[in-house]
């Protein structure tokens, strides 16, 4: 780049950073009460409407994140014309290729070349989805409840009598270890009864009942 566009782009950085104090001054004196004055004016907010307080709490946020961008903005060209002074202005920081002037034409205090700067907000956009999809790792559990599984290669959908036989097979009330007969998942197998199958009272003998309760 050279002397001439150098001195092109350092005044067109200097015009922008005069229009950008001129709206942080203009905020600081038009703000109602000072704007740094962000504090309660109030001794007690007893008769207040808790909504008139939420409004100017709003009202100062609002304020002072506009400060704070066009704030940011100076910065920027405070680096972009320290790198006047340096002989560094124009470069991408990224790649280190010379920045498009029309790309400096609309924004002078750009750090990157357009397919950096593409390439970076991608990245960005990745970590922001990445963030906002982070699950509790609990609903890794849950996932199969809540939705379906895959069991040996075909899919079908969980339900209450899935879950049922899933906690069964672990044991129940009427499990061998109690001294029920017939009653888990793998005694129902080897006896060729179906797991939910409920016997009839009066098959139950006197002796089964009365080893139950030993």
């Amino acid at each position: 780049m050279n002397s001439e566009q150098l001195r092109h782009f350092k005044h067109l950085l200097q015009q922008h950073r005069e229009e950008q104090a001129g709206i942080v001054g203009d905020m600081l004196d038009g703000a109602p009460g000072g704007y740094r004055d962000t504090e309660d004016s109030e001794l007690s907010r007893y008769d207040n409407h808790p909504a008139d307080a939420a409004t100017e709490l709003f009202d100062a946020e609002h304020r002072a994140a506009l400060r704070s961008s066009h704030e940011f903005v100076m910065r920027e060209i405070d680096d972009a014309l320290e790198k006047i002074k340096k002989g560094t202005y124009g470069a991408c920081e990224l790649c280190g290729k010379p920045i498009d002037p029309q790309r400096l034409e609309v924004v002078p205090d750009a750090r990157n070349c357009i397919q950096c700067e593409i390439s970076e907000e991608h990245e960005n956009t990745l970590d922001q989805i990445a963030e906002h999809s982070h699950r509790p790792v609990e609903e890794d559990v849950l996932e199969k409840t809540m939705r379906s599984h895959r069991d040996g290669g075909t899919s079908e959908p969980y339900d209450g009598e899935q879950a049922l036989e899933e906690v069964l097979s672990f044991g129940s009330s009427d499990s061998p270890q109690d001294g029920a007969p017939l009653g888990n998942r793998q005694d129902a197998a080897s006896n060729g009864r179906s797991l939910h199958e409920v016997q009839d009272i009066d098959e139950i003998s006197n002796e089964m009942y009365k080893h139950q309760l030993t």
